[in-house]
């Protein structure tokens, strides 16, 4: 299965989402994993979500490139079958 920029987009949302419950759960529940864990919980998702932020923007540079070769290539037919 390929991975697409839009499921990177939601996998990304979702993980904010995730801290964002954890932290309200947190403060209105006191529900707590314990104080390393919690630490480490939330670096992890920041970390994660910006390293599949970073390969968003790669996949989107890839697709850039691709599509100017296309049309580079495409250009290059064109002006051959007119001579």
């Amino acid at each position: 299965m390929k991975v697409t920029r839009k499921t990177l987009l939601i996998i990304i949302s979702a993980l904010g989402a995730l801290l964002i419950v954890s932290g309200l759960l947190n403060y209105f529940t006191g529900f707590s994993l314990g104080e390393p864990w919690n630490k480490y919980f939330g670096d992890f998702i920041i970390i994660a979500a910006l390293g599949l932020f970073m390969y968003n923007r790669k996949l989107l540079k890839d697709e850039k490139a691709k599509e100017a070769a296309e049309k580079i290539e495409r250009e290059a037919e064109e002006s051959k079958e007119e001579i």
